[in-house]
């Protein structure tokens, strides 16, 4: 900031002590330095909070960036599930599954494959039983 040598502090001490005398002077030197530690202080402050500000905006863009690619990546995935629906069986194959539409439905097929069984027809589970069994709202669930 300033480019203050010794011999200048000398200068400025024996200055001070010539105009203000030997009783102001230590009373001028702590007024002085309490003037420049308030000064010191209130730039230090200043500079940490310019520095938080900063650090605030770049974690704020990369957020918008994370935010931004994980929208990008979610609609790919979208459209990867959109344009690629399974190809449907023809209805007079025998290997044909019926569509699984319930958690209680794809346990059933899981079981049916898995044992060698083939059911010719369609599991039908209600929703109502699955809503009474579980619940549909969190305090139908605890009680």
């Amino acid at each position: 900031m300033f480019d203050i040598g010794f011999f200048e502090l000398i200068v400025i001490g024996v200055l001070a002590l010539l105009v203000l005398g030997p009783e102001r002077l230590p009373k001028a030197a702590r007024t002085t330095g309490v003037w420049i530690g308030r000064i010191k202080q209130s730039f230090s402050a200043i500079q940490q909070e310019v520095n938080q500000q900063l650090h605030m905006e770049e974690m704020q863009r990369q957020l918008d960036e994370n935010r931004q690619k994980l929208e990008e990546t979610l609609r790919k995935q979208e459209q990867m599930m959109t344009d690629s629906k399974p190809p449907e069986a023809p209805a007079g194959d025998p290997d044909s599954r019926p569509s699984v539409s319930s958690p209680a439905d794809q346990a059933v097929a899981s079981h049916d494959v898995a044992s060698g069984q083939s059911s010719s027809a369609p599991v039908q589970t209600s929703s109502k039983m699955d809503d009474s069994l579980f619940g549909s709202t969190p305090s139908e669930r605890k009680g």
